[in-house]
């Protein structure tokens, strides 16, 4: 790997080892390489998009793959050379120094339902320095803060697969000094709130939801707070919680397979299927297609979760009575106004491992 290739693939804050997979995307600036990424009057480099394993930008990212939304400061930052790492080149050549930071949280601002406890102080590697000639450079990621000691800020942080922490993607981190989103470090530099909120408005796409950034710019973390406990997670990640954000995003975009949907789910239910399902079986089922009701779907999803509990009681007690037939009837009518999908009474179809009502999903 040349040391170029080095500088382009660390910007976006190369994170924990394991956590984020960064990859390189096409650089919108001339030459495709960090020497020749803007630098303002500080020295400071801006180097190319990356393309992270996350989304992180909006409100439904963050509650779809964020564990803990955290006020912060910066206390430290250190020099990081990874073994085998180059200390030095021909002349006119860049070296990539890495750069890790220290983060003591402040505040809470947001948590997961179910997430881990985020620690008191965190660590964890950010976009580093540029070195040519001798001299060293800041180097900054498009978009998003580098994290520099002394100053504040709201991040979306996220517990990966091997127990660290690190901050969702680059849209999680907002600038945060005196006590406003926008106000403080910035790609490299310092900015008000106005201006920052200025610069995400030009970004913005129309029809696409607004990135967190734009929507809180100028509030306190609590804009955030009230924001957050509003959205609603992507229904396929909210069925995969279990899972680190880099494999839960994976489900979602379905590794190549379309991701589920109420009604693809829904399918296996209709009377024309004559699928055998035991009330377990069934119960699965509502309960799957209780997390993919959607905005809007509070009162199905509500019912079809009711109905599964019932059916799983049933079969547990091998008692079909306790089967809560106004859920069942609110189920069915639920999925056959969402899907025109013909369910039936809706009942399990297969009872001879447990208890239910024989007769299936036929009226």
């Amino acid at each position: 790997m040349t040391t170029r290739t080095k500088i382009a693939g660390a910007v976006l804050g190369a994170a924990v080892a394991g956590a984020l997979a960064l990859v390189p995307l096409t650089d919108d600036h001339s030459g495709g390489d960090a020497e020749s990424s803007n630098a303002d009057s500080s020295g400071v480099v801006l180097g190319s998009s990356e393309k992270e394993a996350v989304p992180s930008f909006t409100a439904t990212d963050w509650v779809s793959y964020g564990d803990r939304v955290a006020v912060v400061r910066v206390t430290a930052e250190h020099e990081r050379r990874d073994p085998g790492e180059e200390t030095g080149g021909e002349t006119g050549e860049e070296e990539y120094l890495s750069r890790t930071v220290d983060l003591q949280v402040r505040e809470l601002v947001w948590a997961r339902s179910g997430a881990s406890a985020l620690p008191s102080t965190v660590s964890f590697t950010a976009d580093g320095w540029q070195v040519k000639d001798g001299t060293k450079k800041e180097l900054a990621s498009p978009d998003t803060s580098r994290l520099e000691v002394g100053h504040d800020y709201v991040i979306t942080f996220a517990r990966f697969s091997d127990g660290a922490w690190s901050p969702l993607g680059s849209g999680g981190v907002l600038p945060y000094d005196h006590g406003r989103i926008g106000e403080g470090e910035f790609q490299g530099e310092t900015v008000t709130a106005d201006a920052y909120r200025s610069t995400w408005e030009e970004r913005l796409v129309p029809g696409d939801e607004e990135p967190m950034a734009f929507r809180t710019a100028g509030k306190p973390a609590t804009g955030v707070q009230g924001i957050l406990r509003s959205a609603t997670p992507d229904a396929t990640a909210a069925r995969y919680f279990a899972l680190d954000p880099a494999a839960r995003y994976q489900k979602v975009a379905g590794a190549g397979e379309p991701a589920d949907t109420f009604c693809s789910v829904a399918a296996p239910l209709a009377v024309s299927e004559d699928s055998r399902l035991t009330p377990d079986e069934l119960a699965a089922v509502l309960t799957d297609l209780a997390g993919l009701a959607g905005p809007g779907g509070k009162d199905d999803a509500s019912a079809l979760r009711t109905y599964a509990t019932s059916l799983e009681a049933g079969a547990g007690a091998g008692d079909s009575a306790s089967v809560d037939d106004t859920a069942r009837k609110a189920s069915a009518a639920g999925i056959e106004r969402k899907c025109g999908t013909d369910v039936g009474e809706l009942l399990p179809t297969d009872t001879e491992g447990g208890a239910g009502t024989d007769g299936g999903t036929k009226g």
